[in-house]
């Protein structure tokens, strides 16, 4: 297919789409694709993404509906004749095939890349893997916590004392994002070439893409990055302020933001302790330093150091929650939500946030039901795709 990019479709508007991944990482890279105007196709087995189940939901959670919105929904039995032979009709009509098996497992089952460019010279096929296609870890099941601790993620953002799992899910999301930054290089390269090719990404390897500035300062100097290595070389800061509420200031280097935080302080005495008196002597002494702001910062209420480092042109902004993030003026004047029709009524999503002033973004949907399109995209009744009967 090509893409027609007309105005208002999306940039990926004529782009097909056939995803066949669950969890996080490949319908992640769908999505994204999706949200740029692509048509994905989502195939799934009869019993479904297992993420369908998540909070105790029978087909639909949270979770499910944010990787997968935006999709056409098709169950098919890859294990038999005849869920095979839909996915070839499908791949014959497709740009793309994106999957995140562990290595080998499309190949055992007879879907490979090779088996699927034997139907579509010109498709472009993306493997999603833990660790890479060989190796002594590469066929080892990798889920995001896995491979964060094993990629170095949790080293940059966990302290040594705290030994646990955090955040979101950093390694699949990363190689979901890795992904389509590869495959719209790979329909680039289509157009010169003519023929598809084979992507290959690693969640552990776009996590080290990710921490290339931790990864070169220890392949440089031999220096292992913690948790407060970048925010000690970057100056920044967390306080609270006398109510309680969080703010973060981040100086960099230009020296006006230093002597401007001490205008916002009324401290100027502070720039004649040696502890501060220059970037290099902040950065050694960045704990002293935390501990002054600290202090100072809880005498007054949040809003009163925001206006006084807005007023000073610092950098800063409050430390929002989930809860607090969608009524911050600024996030609120963006138009990053929106509202779609869901299965039980009207839910607010976030949209994508770049914008293309001529091709757009296509109208949001909600994540497909379960086989949703089986019949209109491959001619199978639902109840047949367990069988071996034909078309409906």
């Amino acid at each position: 297919m090509t893409s027609s990019a007309l105005p208002g479709a999306g940039a990926l508007a004529g782009i097909r789409v056939v995803e066949l991944g669950q969890y996080i990482s490949g319908p992640y890279a769908a999505k994204l694709l999706a949200d740029l105007g692509a048509e994905v196709v989502k195939v799934e087995s009869p019993e479904g993404d297992p993420m369908r189940r998540w909070e105790g939901r029978a087909t639909m959670s949270p979770q499910f509906a944010a990787y997968n919105r935006g999709k056409r929904g098709v169950v098919l039995d890859l294990k038999s004749p005849q869920g095979l032979a839909a996915l070839f009709a499908l791949v014959a009509e497709a740009d793309i095939v994106i999957d995140n098996f562990r290595p080998g497992v499309a190949d055992r089952l007879g879907f490979g890349p090779e088996a699927l460019r034997a139907h579509n010279p010109r498709v472009i096929t993306c493997s999603i893997t833990g660790f890479g296609p060989t190796g002594p870890a590469a066929k080892r099941p990798a889920y995001d916590t896995v491979i964060s601790a094993t990629g170095g993620m949790y080293s940059q953002i966990v302290p040594a004392s705290t030994i646990r799992p955090l955040g979101p899910a950093f390694s699949d999301l990363l190689s979901g994002m890795s992904a389509v930054q590869a495959v719209l290089a790979a329909l680039h390269a289509r157009d010169v070439t003519g023929v598809g090719e084979h992507v290959e990404v690693s969640m552990v390897g776009a996590l080290l893409d990710f921490l290339t500035e931790s990864a070169s300062a220890f392949l440089e100097t031999g220096q292992i990055s913690s948790p407060d290595s970048r925010p000690r070389r970057a100056q920044a800061y967390a306080c609270r302020g006398s109510d309680d509420r969080a703010f973060v200031i981040h100086m960099s280097v230009p020296e006006k933001f230093w002597t401007g935080l001490l205008d916002v302080l009324e401290r100027p005495d502070l720039a004649d302790d040696p502890r501060f008196a220059t970037r290099e002597a902040r950065v050694r002494n960045y704990d002293e330093l935390d501990l002054v702001l600290k202090e100072i910062a809880a005498t007054r209420p949040r809003d009163h150091w925001l206006e006084r480092l807005a007023a000073h042109d610092i950098p800063h902004g409050p430390l929002n929650t989930m809860g607090d993030l969608f009524d911050d003026p600024q996030i609120a004047s963006m138009n990053l939500v929106e509202e779609i029709d869901g299965p039980d009524g009207a839910v607010r999503v976030p949209v994508p946030s770049t914008r293309f002033h001529r091709s757009g973004r296509p109208e949001l949907s909600y994540a497909p039901a379960l086989g949703a399109d089986t019949e209109a995209l491959t001619g199978l009744r639902p109840s047949a795709v367990n069988t071996e009967e034909g078309a409906a």
